[in-house]
């Protein structure tokens, strides 16, 4: 294992140190990550434009719009979870640990909350709107990307866990997985911002 005088006699040569090739791999690999994922939300948002246009009009004649008030709750919630998981980062670099752990647990309340309004929202679908596109590609898309934001809280909830531990200096080498976790959440932010407004505001 590198030591931190290693690191620093490497720096000092103009060496990467193991810890920071190491770093330097896992953000490339998320970026590269991310890159591919949004690729998959980008191709639903194509195939729900393809088939509204496929219609006269859209909703379909009959049904009635989805209602936006719900999810603009949620996507408010997802925001405010989204800042928080920003400034628990800020806090862990400046090893306040205290304040990391206080504002991820918050960012987990609020993306609680908009998970219960988009299970809500997926549940009220109506039989009429599901024996068309409309109501099939909502289920769809909110389902598909329900599932992502509930594993990433899951991987949120072990980072709280293991930094409550003391398992995180702030040191950005022994603190990636909150860093990753972090660009995670973001992305199903920016992923859901998307998503909602092609399925409650595009008519």
């Amino acid at each position: 294992m590198t030591s931190y005088v290693d690191r620093q006699h490497k720096a000092k040569l103009g060496q990467p140190s193991e810890a920071d090739l190491r770093l330097k791999n896992n953000r490339l690999g998320m970026t590269i990550f991310q890159i591919s994922w949004i690729m998959v939300f980008l191709a639903m948002i194509i195939v729900n434009w393809q088939l509204r246009f496929s219609y006269s009009e859209w909703p379909p004649a009959g049904i009635a719009p989805f209602d936006p008030l719900g999810p603009s709750a949620a996507t408010v919630a997802l925001l405010l979870s989204a800042l928080l998981v920003k400034r628990g980062l800020q806090a862990l670099r400046v090893k306040r640990i205290g304040g990391f752990l206080m504002d991820w647990r918050g960012a987990m309340i609020f993306g609680f909350a908009f998970m219960a309004v988009i299970v809500y929202e997926f549940a009220s679908v109506s039989d009429a709107a599901l024996a068309t596109q409309y109501g099939i590609t909502m289920r769809l898309m909110t389902g598909f990307h329900f599932v992502h934001a509930l594993a990433i809280l899951a991987v949120m909830a072990h980072v709280i866990r293991n930094g409550a531990a003391g398992r995180y200096s702030g040191d950005e080498h022994d603190s990636w997985a909150v860093e990753g976790t972090a660009k995670l959440w973001y992305f199903v932010t920016l992923a859901w911002i998307l998503f909602y407004v092609v399925l409650y505001w595009i008519r």
